[in-house]
């Protein structure tokens, strides 16, 4: 929808969406009154002068929207901490993190200060394109957000509590790439975290609207299922219906071998070396999301949080492997309370939240439809009475509930089993080097979390930049 909307100022711009509905994991939906966020919880980079926000700016997607940030960044909840961490101040940040490990002070404030640096470097490199006069890139970038923190510090706690975003990127610091970490680690803790008070849908419908406006056309319930190519160029686009187009180019943000698997028969060759390389690299792991109206407004039994991560243990990859494996009772979550942050959500007295477990994949794609229904049920009641611990007698007040699996995530998006991230973020100098825009196809370009910058709203939005201004360079 990006891409399509920064397009459509001068060119001549067809949106094909599958669903019902536009934004894929940026879509709001409605239940008897409630009104729910698919996935995102918070954004990064919502402030003037970052990238992030110049690119929804230059496509009006924030046209008339209202942007509000949470009194705090979230509450991180240990077995023997509870903690509210400050939003946007990182000296507040860093002295409360003084105040629980004082022996680790010094420690602290170099890995901090080595987070500042990755970051500041990150942002030159989207900038100039070059990996010149970063040391921290060059120093880290062959190593996990584990072993950069042993360097500083091995008190495990310590560790866990500053990782806490590891739940973001869908891998455990001891396989996630420092650089991507420390990147968004940083922009949240001193930028801020972000959220439309109308939820995702205002800057959904804003991005249809510019197309619109500018002659476009943007099209629900039209799926495309093969792509026509001639030697290396795409000639047709076939929808489901058969009804086909022609364009001088085609971008896909769907995922990428769903793209590849379009190309009509007799022409896989041409993409068959491309295919065998990005099949080396791991898909990221899916999640479970439940959603949840009450009718109780939690304000009023003081909760009065945005954002809590609750952790079972210190030990990160024994969480991960909980997820990975749908170990429901010892895997982390996060609860998501939206009608904390924006009355937009539901009606007075009523509230709207989301709870969400990173999950994997192969629990859940054997099942019959019966026994998937059924697991459904038992996941659901698993946690929510682990959520009870937050939020008392919480399944009492339940007026809706919907629950997402991977199933639902593969689905919807079409991403390979059902991928939330794209590609498993582990070592960003890969990730700067591999799964460029362009493909084989000579206009045939991608515009997803599955290339480089991708993964998180602010990644897909860096990912549509770079698409466009390809585009602009080929006049």
């Amino acid at each position: 929808m990006t891409i399509g909307s920064l397009l459509s100022s001068d060119k001549k711009v067809l949106v094909l969406e599958k669903n019902n509905s536009f934004g894929g994991y940026c879509t709001s939906f409605k239940r008897r009154g409630f009104k729910f966020e698919s996935a995102v919880q918070a954004i990064n980079g919502l402030y003037e002068g970052s990238p992030v926000y110049q690119i929804l700016r230059n496509s009006h997607a924030l046209d008339g929207v209202e942007i509000t940030k949470p009194g705090y960044l979230y509450r991180s909840i240990f077995p023997d901490y509870d903690i509210k961490f400050p939003q946007a101040d990182l000296d507040k940040y860093t002295k409360l993190l003084f105040s629980f490990f004082p022996e680790e002070r010094q420690n602290i404030t170099k890995l901090i200060a080595t987070f500042k640096s990755i970051y500041l470097e990150m942002e030159r490199f989207y900038k100039e394109k070059s990996l010149k006069k970063s040391p921290f890139i060059l120093k880290y970038g062959r190593h996990s957000l584990q072993e950069l923190m042993d360097s500083f510090t091995k008190n495990k706690k310590l560790q866990a509590i500053i990782s806490q975003y590891w739940m973001y990127r869908g891998l455990p610091p001891s396989k996630l790439s420092a650089l991507t970490f420390a990147y968004i680690w940083y922009d949240y803790t001193a930028n801020g975290s972000y959220f439309p008070k109308n939820g995702m849908s205002g800057i959904i419908d804003n991005l249809v609207d510019m197309i619109k406006k500018n002659d476009g056309k943007v099209v629900h319930d039209r799926e495309v299922s093969r792509l026509f190519v001639d030697a290396d160029t795409i000639i047709e686009v076939e929808l489901k219906n058969s009804k086909r187009y022609q364009a001088d180019t085609v971008i896909s943000n769907i995922d990428v071998f769903r793209t590849l698997d379009m190309i009509s028969y007799g022409n896989e060759r041409i993409v068959e070396p491309f295919l065998k390389k990005i099949k080396k690299n791991s898909l990221s792991i899916s999640a479970v999301k439940i959603y949840l109206g009450l009718d109780i407004d939690l304000k009023k039994i003081g909760i009065e949080d945005y954002e809590i991560f609750v952790n079972p243990a210190y030990d990160t990859d024994l969480m991960y492997w909980a997820s990975l494996e749908n170990g429901f009772e010892k895997a982390p979550y996060s609860i998501t309370i939206y009608s904390n942050l924006s009355d937009r959500f539901c009606k007075k007295g009523n509230s709207v939240l989301s709870v969400g477990l990173l999950s994997g994949y192969g629990f859940w794609k054997n099942l019959s439809r019966t026994e998937y229904n059924q697991k459904k049920e038992e996941v659901s009641d698993i946690v929510l009475s682990r959520c009870e611990d937050v939020i008392p007698d919480l399944r009492k007040h339940i007026k809706v509930k919907e629950v997402a699996t991977p199933i639902t995530m593969e689905r919807y998006t079409g991403n390979s089993n059902g991928s939330v991230y794209g590609w498993n973020k582990r070592l960003i100098t890969e990730e700067m080097r591999f799964m460029n825009p362009t493909t084989p196809i000579r206009n045939l370009l991608l515009s997803s979390h599955w290339t480089k910058m991708g993964g998180g709203i602010g990644g897909v939005l860096l990912a549509s930049d770079r698409v466009y201004n390809l585009l602009n360079n080929r006049k």
